[in-house]
């Protein structure tokens, strides 16, 4: 089963038409939903503005409204074909829980200026029980004997002299 490709835009609504003015108010209250695959994934389409360029920078980061760092972040560099389709697939990877998230989506032109971003409220649902990362063993230093022990110290004690 496939989830539906979710689009974000960095454009805003025109309060001047009567349908956008309706529409802002209703998804003033509404909270996006997403759902995330069975390979733990959660791809966006961001539609891109008519200022990106080429080799400008479009990132997608999701932080818990009570954390200062993003729990998942996403990168593109822009190529001409990006902007010749004027969208981008971003995929969040290794969703973990279920939460409410802010995610941020921006886009940084020539010397990482900020050239657009936009910012919306969203709930993550995580597949399943979430992405649990594998268990890496790591193999400890095992702890110098009796001799090497005293033999470095040995060595140690001449330099001194």
């Amino acid at each position: 089963m496939s989830t539906p490709l979710v689009q974000l835009t960095f454009a805003l609504q025109s309060f001047d038409d009567s349908m956008s003015a309706a529409m802002s108010h209703a998804m003033e209250y509404e909270k996006l939903s997403l759902k995330a695959n069975a390979a733990h994934n959660i791809t966006l389409q961001c539609v891109l503005p008519d200022g990106a360029n080429e080799s400008d920078v479009i990132s997608l980061s999701a932080t818990q409204p009570s954390a200062r760092g993003a729990q998942y972040f996403t990168e593109k560099t822009l190529s001409n074909d990006d902007l010749e389709f004027g969208t981008v697939n971003l995929t969040l990877s290794n969703i973990t829980q279920s939460q409410c998230f802010v995610v941020q989506m921006m886009l940084h032109g020539k010397n990482t200026t900020l050239k657009e971003s936009q910012q919306l409220d969203v709930y993550i649902k995580a597949f399943e029980q979430g992405y649990i990362p594998e268990h890496i063993t790591t193999e400890h230093a095992k702890p110098q004997g009796v001799r090497s022990y005293f033999a470095s110290m040995g060595s140690t004690f001449l330099s001194l002299f």
